[in-house]
């Protein structure tokens, strides 16, 4: 029987037509600043579908209202609740596992002149909250006004960002109270180094070499920083990444050893089900 496998799907606003979402996805108003949904319903989309992985053309703010939902971001898991701010940038990979039949969000997509920093997931207090949506809304307002006043709402939107950005440093530094401040750099710079290189690279000493740290004393602050031990991180990344693969690329087991750089399939399977619990064939079955 042939292997059934998955795409990536580029999700870009160039090829929708905004009035396609009118139907399933509550208020809807574009321009070529941005597309603003606001109560959008996006478990009816078949832009947004589950089960399938999403590459982000545009970068994006999606914050949940109502409603919960489980995703894959960047080779991270999360669980999404009401209150919760999702930050996307362009290029972020999205696997849609779940969405509950209830879940409403508003989304802002940025078609020109905004970037956003790293994909991240925020709980935003209920004040925060409150506030967001008042900018959201204020944008909403000069999105209808004619002839479109661009200047006014490029800053606008990018004061909807520094906001955004504001909500994540308060947050972090809250987190960080009890761990010193480079303790907490120093994970963040390694785990986007993990991010970046662990199909090729999975030892403790290379990370500590890009880092200019011992491996002994990189060892020590990620499992003050995090909890968990260098290899947890690199393994975890490995591993999403194998999944990715085994989802999407319709390879065989020997080719995703060699795109992973183990020595052999054998070497890959023995990795996959100590870190797994199942086999790449057996779980590339059930995701079938």
């Amino acid at each position: 029987m042939k292997e059934k496998s998955r795409t990536i799907n580029p999700f870009s606003m160039d090829s929708i037509n905004p009035e396609e979402l009118l139907p399933q996805q509550g208020r809807v108003t574009a321009n070529d600043e941005a597309v603003l949904v606001i109560g959008g319903h996006i478990q009816h989309s078949r832009f947004l579908e589950e089960g399938k992985i999403y590459q982000i053309v545009e970068p994006r703010l999606v914050f949940v209202m109502e409603g919960h939902a489980d995703l894959c971001i960047n080779l991270q898991d999360w669980h999404l609740e009401k209150g919760m701010l999702m930050v996307l940038p362009a290029d972020t990979i999205v696997d849609i596992k779940k969405i509950s039949e209830e879940t409403r969000v508003v989304a802002i997509i940025f078609r020109k002149g905004v970037e956003l920093p790293e994909e991240s997931v925020l709980t935003v207090s209920p004040t925060e909250a409150d506030r967001l949506l008042r900018m959201i809304y204020l944008v909403w307002d000069f999105m209808q006004v004619r002839p479109v006043r661009r200047t006014v709402l490029r800053h606008l939107l990018q004061a909807l960002v520094d906001n955004v950005q504001y909500i994540r440093d308060t947050a972090e530094k809250a987190a960080a109270d009890s761990i010193p401040m480079r303790m907490q750099e120093t994970f963040r710079k390694f785990r986007r180094l993990v991010h970046r290189h662990c199909v090729r690279e999975r030892s403790i000493p290379f990370y500590a070499g890009e880092l200019n740290m011992t491996p002994h004393y990189l060892s020590s602050v990620i499992k003050k920083a995090s909890g968990r031990s260098v290899m947890y991180w690199v393994n975890r990344a490995t591993v999403q990444e194998a999944k990715i693969l085994l989802e999407t690329g319709g390879l065989t087991g020997c080719e995703i050893a060699y795109r992973l750089h183990f020595p052999s399939a054998s070497a890959f399977s023995k990795f996959f089900r100590r870190e797994v619990g199942t086999t790449p064939r057996k779980y590339r079955e059930e995701c079938g």
